[in-house]
């Protein structure tokens, strides 16, 4: 039986730096679990721009691999990976899929976890913001509290929540094709993210879509405030670097 963690297309191809984060924090935690080469796509591009047909022919394959690899257990990094593999996967196998779906904020959440990290910030304490994602908000499992009962757990880190927050939080407009054709309303709703920040000297995201839109945002509106991945957040504060130092 192997555990296995899954780190998405996206973050394993444009933000290596941060899967090596998660992979360290994870691993911290559960050595047994492991990372393997050749690691399918999840099949999101076939739903987006595929049939039906081709999106259970994805999942069957990529089931197959799973089965192929024994793998019990998956931990992913990626929001939309969670969202297609806890939906589409129970849709098309019923009860043939039999891995265990856990998204990194639901695994650092589990009590025995956040009991060993212990965290503690070493400066003077932090204001965070963090944002909702709509592939955890709205999975068939919403990922809601999770996040906020690891940053609450973190001694000398206060959460500042944004006026938009859970079930009613702002989509940055990376997903579902929306950048790519709509960008003038992409644009203006993570420039929106960034004004609801209030009292938060920094911004978290735990979806790699959000965080790509939300970098360019930034970068391009010369914010001050920084976006900062969530793997990348907690593996500072176990470290003890000021995670506005990065």
């Amino acid at each position: 039986m192997t555990k296995l963690i899954y780190l998405g297309c996206l973050s394993n191809s444009r933000y290596q730096e941060t899967c090596k984060n998660a992979i360290k924090i994870i691993k911290f935690l559960d050595p047994s679990y492991t990372v393997l080469e050749d690691v399918p796509c999840c099949g999101a591009l076939s739903y987006h721009i595929g049939s039906d047909i081709e999106l259970k022919d994805h999942v069957e394959n990529v089931n197959s691999w799973f089965d192929l690899n024994d793998i019990s257990q998956i931990v992913t990094t990626c929001a939309g990976c969670y969202n297609y593999l806890t939906k589409y996967y129970a849709q098309f196998l019923g009860q043939d899929f039999k891995v265990k779906v856990l998204h990194f904020l639901q695994f650092l959440a589990e009590p025995e976890n956040l009991s060993k990290l212990d965290l503690k910030h070493s400066g003077k304490k932090l204001k965070v913001s963090y944002h909702d994602a709509c592939h955890l908000r709205n999975a068939v499992i919403p990922i809601i509290e999770e996040p906020r009962r690891i940053l609450n757990s973190i001694e000398n880190v206060e959460l500042k929540e944004m006026e938009s927050i859970k079930t009613n939080s702002i989509c940055c407009g990376a997903g579902g094709g929306v950048y790519s054709i709509f960008k003038e309303n992409s644009d203006y709703n993570s420039k929106l993210i960034f004004d609801q920040l209030n009292r938060g000297k920094l911004l978290l995201t735990a979806c790699p879509f959000c965080f790509t839109a939300l970098t360019r945002i930034r970068e391009e509106n010369q914010i001050k405030k920084p976006v900062i991945k969530f793997e990348d957040f907690i593996l500072n504060i176990m470290e003890g670097v000021d995670p506005l130092s990065e």
